[in-house]
C-alpha cells in the first residue's frame, strides 16, 4: 500500500483568464509534490470537477462570471469533506481577503506573486496552514486599532518559535517538523500562546502578535536548544 503522504496533492486551477490558467499549468508541472488534476473557468465548472474528481486542494481567482470565488467558497465550506480553498485574486483589497477567510478559506494570494511563493501557498495551505501575502497582510495589521498595552508577553524560546512559524502560515505538523517537536507540544504552545495573547483564533494571534512588534526573522535565527 502506497504512503498518503507521498502522493501529491491533487489541485484544482480556477480562473476564467486561460493564459493565467497557462501559467499556473506551468507553475505547477515545475514540482513534483503538486498535481494539476482539473481546471475550471467558472465556480460552476469547478463545483462539477470537485464532484467528479478527488481534489484536495482548490486554487481559485476571486472575480470570475456565473460563479465568483467567494460564492464557490461559500458553496465548498458546505460540502461533508471540502477540500483546502486559496483564494487568488489581481484586485488585492481588505474587504475581499476577510470575507475569504471568515468563510473558510485557507490563503490569500495576490496574481502578481512570484511563482515559488504560489507554489509554496498551495504547500502550506494543503498542510493545514493559514496564507496571506505579505502585502494585505501587512495591510490588515496597519489598520488595527492600537491596543492599551503592547507590550509582548514572555516567551520561551520554544513558544517564539513556533509563534515565529505561525507567522511564516506552517500549519502544526510543519512546525513540529522542522523543530523536532512532536505535534502535540506544538499544540499545546499554540493554544498557550492563544491564551497569553487573548486572542481568538491563529490568525488573530499572527496579526496581534506582529502588530504588538514581535519581530519573526530575529526569533528564527536563534540557536537551538
Amino acid at each position: 500500500m502506497s504512503d498518503p503522504e507521498s502522493q501529491p496533492t491533487q489541485l484544482l486551477i480556477v480562473d476564467d483568464d486561460s493564459l493565467v490558467l497557462g501559467s499556473l499549468r506551468r507553475y505547477f508541472a515545475s514540482v513534483d509534490d503538486i498535481e494539476v488534476v482539473a481546471e475550471a473557468h467558472n465556480g460552476v465548472d469547478a463545483l462539477q470537477a470537485i464532484n467528479d474528481l478527488s481534489i484536495d486542494t482548490v486554487l481559485a481567482d476571486i472575480h470570475m462570471p456565473e460563479m465568483d470565488g467567494l460564492e464557490l467558497l461559500r458553496k465548498i465550506q458546505k460540502m461533508a469533506n471540502p477540500p483546502t480553498f486559496i483564494a487568488m485574486t489581481a484586485l488585492d483589497a481588505d474587504e475581499t481577503m476577510l470575507d475569504v477567510l471568515s468563510h473558510g478559506g485557507a490563503a490569500y494570494v495576490v496574481k502578481s506573486a512570484k511563482a515559488s511563493f504560489i507554489i509554496d501557498t498551495v504547500r502550506q495551505a494543503a498542510a493545514g496552514g493559514t496564507v496571506i501575502s505579505s502585502r494585505s497582510l501587512g495591510r490588515l495589521i496597519d489598520d488595527l486599532p492600537d491596543r492599551p498595552t503592547r507590550k509582548l508577553p514572555e516567551l520561551s524560546k520554544g513558544e517564539a518559535k513556533v509563534l515565529a512559524m505561525l507567522c511564516e502560515g506552517l500549519s502544526n505538523a510543519m512546525i513540529a517538523k522542522k523543530l523536532g517537536y512532536a505535534e502535540g507540544t506544538v499544540k499545546k504552545h499554540v493554544s498557550t500562546l492563544i491564551h497569553r495573547f487573548g486572542a481568538s483564533s491563529r490568525l488573530n494571534l499572527v496579526v496581534i502578535a506582529l502588530r504588538r512588534g514581535f519581530i519573526p526573522e530575529e526569533v528564527l535565527d536563534l540557536p537551538e536548544d
